[in-house]
């Protein structure tokens, strides 16, 4: 007799966790294989003399926190996803709240 087969659920696990990666920035390029997300921190001049070297290349390095690699296949899911999750949380009645992404 054959093994009945079920769906599987994906579930996160918090037992099974990685630490927590702070990105207050994300550049995205497309392929036709995968979107990739680069998760980086802008943090901004700390000296004068780094000030001067971004007001003089027009350039303000930022260290990439996090690449994720996503095939192009998941990727409406993912956008319906968070598009559901934004409209859960910012509901009919409610103001938008936090960063709006242009």
């Amino acid at each position: 007799m054959a093994a009945e087969q079920r769906p599987v659920q994906i579930v996160a696990d918090p037992n099974l966790s990685s630490p927590r990666i702070y990105s207050n920035y994300v550049q995205v390029n497309v392929s036709p294989m995968d979107c990739t997300l680069t998760f980086c921190e802008v943090i901004g001049p700390q000296n004068e003399q780094e000030a001067l070297k971004v007001q003089r290349t027009g350039v303000l390095p930022c260290p990439v926190k996090a690449v994720l690699v996503i095939p192009n296949h998941i990727v409406d899911g993912l956008i319906q996803a968070l598009q559901t999750q934004k409209e859960r949380q910012t509901g009919v009645d409610k103001p938008p709240s936090g960063t709006t992404v242009q």
